[in-house]
């Protein structure tokens, strides 16, 4: 009887993946966030700001990069579409192996919705709610936003509720194709002998095509965070990346996680 560990004995990477992704993230929570938090402070010297913001945003097109060369070099794909270092709390915002990218659409929403009533006379308030201590132009800086990002906005939404879609469609497809090929072939390596490499062969092939859905799903997410960083100013950017940034940090935290695995759900009888 074919054994699937042999099946399934594809090359992996010499280091685990979720190896990177806990260094990463200690980098973006302990040094990348407080030093764009303090670049936002009305004490540091402006010229900083956009420095710091380019460095976030280019930590998390190096975490896609990484993602992508993971996934078409070392044929890890299948580990990073149901990765195993994701928490419980992380995994019902992922999409096909990471942040679904309306997370990003989303919050870039929320500044935009925040502030539509946005009132100068109020700003006394919303240094109380954290903004204390922010340099001006960054307290303000989502208090009129401009005609032309609002319709960028509304033109990246729309590229996301078309392409998500596809990509979604293209994937069943690949995991129907992965499960009626493979399926097929392995049971008729039970009754023929030397079958074994129809079946490596048909798991190379779709095994292939959902690398191929992965990268492009990937894709999608990079340039959702590109288009958001043009279409933003500065102090903008800023605030949007810190937002993403905490909420990133923030599923990982050991008491927010320790609270939510307490919670035991109740099946009725």
């Amino acid at each position: 009887m074919l054994k699937a560990v042999s099946l399934f004995g594809r090359k992996k990477t010499i280091r685990p993946f979720k190896n990177f992704y806990a260094e990463w993230i200690v980098t973006l929570r302990t040094t990348l966030l407080p030093v764009l938090r303090q670049s936002m402070s009305s004490n540091s010297p402006h010229h900083l700001l956009p420095t710091h913001v380019d460095t976030v945003h280019t930590h998390f097109q190096s975490y896609y990069a990484a993602l992508d060369l993971a996934a078409s070099s070392h044929n890890d794909v299948a580990q990073l579409l149901y990765p195993d270092h994701r928490n419980p709390l992380e995994s019902p915002f992922l999409w096909l192996g990471d942040l679904h990218p309306y997370l990003f659409t989303n919050l870039l929403r929320s500044f935009l919705n925040d502030n539509d009533d946005f009132d100068l006379k109020e700003s006394g308030e919303r240094l109380d709610l954290g903004l204390s201590g922010r340099d001006w132009n960054v307290v303000t800086a989502w208090g009129s936003p401009s005609t032309g990002l609002t319709s960028r906005v509304e033109q990246i939404e729309c590229g996301l509720r078309l392409m998500v879609p596809a990509i979604s469609a293209r994937f069943r497809d690949a995991q129907k194709g992965f499960v009626e090929r493979v399926g097929a072939e392995w049971g008729r390596s039970e009754r023929e002998e030397g079958a074994k490499g129809g079946i490596e062969e048909a798991l190379e092939a779709e095994m292939d095509e959902m690398t191929g859905v992965f990268l492009d799903a990937n894709r999608l997410r990079r340039s959702v965070l590109s288009d958001i960083m043009g279409a933003t100013s500065v102090y903008q950017a800023a605030l949007f990346l810190e937002g993403l940034a905490q909420f990133v940090v923030g599923l990982r935290d050991h008491e927010l996680l320790g609270q939510f695995e307490r919670c035991k759900m109740v099946i009725n009888s």
